[in-house]
């Protein structure tokens, strides 16, 4: 299973518990989590029941509805407490340069976070993708010398280097939106 798996299935958990698999998967579908973290539907029952055997998930309990079968439902750990914690940190202050799935999780699930972690971690990410646009540059400095590699392939950095810029000015804007108080944060009332 694979970390974006985990951790989209996790944060859900955490989210909507206690909750049953068929909800979970029906609710990720509408967020349309298998175009853009590639998690099809069957892989949801398959990291529910990974994740109850990591010790992160407990079965809460079964629940009936109507002439439907019963259906167990879950509920985070607190050893899955955790393990979401530390997940979405790693998402959070690291900067992916061809991915753009890990951000697209953290900004699903960033609220079990505080609002201070949060603004904190995005001014990084600001810093964190000027280095790796800077990289980048090199980047095609070294294509450009390279009599072996196609000159083409350089499209592949200015793609990146064109998707970081945006992923910079979402951070930049989503931070001015949590500091006006938008969304509701680890430790806040809702």
């Amino acid at each position: 299973m694979s970390a974006t798996t985990r951790l989209v299935v996790l944060g859900a958990v955490h989210q909507f518990q206690p909750v049953h698999g068929y909800f979970l998967r029906r609710e990720l579908m509408t967020w349309h989590i298998d175009k853009w973290a590639n998690i099809q539907p069957g892989s949801v029952y398959n990291a529910l029941r990974s994740l109850m055997n990591d010790g992160f998930l407990a079965e809460n309990g079964t629940e009936t509805a109507g002439n439907r079968p019963e259906r167990t439902t879950y509920r985070i750990t607190d050893a899955g407490e955790v393990e979401l914690l530390r997940m979405l940190r790693d998402t959070l202050w690291n900067v992916e340069v061809f991915d753009t799935t890990p951000v697209m999780v953290l900004t699903s699930f960033m609220y079990a976070l505080q609002r201070e972690e949060v603004l904190a971690g995005l001014l990084h990410r600001v810093s964190e993708i000027d280095a790796r646009i800077a990289s980048n540059t090199y980047r095609i400095g070294d294509l450009a010398a390279s009599t072996s590699t196609p000159r083409y392939v350089r499209e592949v950095f200015e793609l990146a280097t064109a998707r970081l810029h945006g992923e910079q000015q979402w951070a930049r804007d989503v931070s001015e939106r949590i500091r006006a108080g938008d969304y509701i944060f680890a430790g806040e009332e809702r």
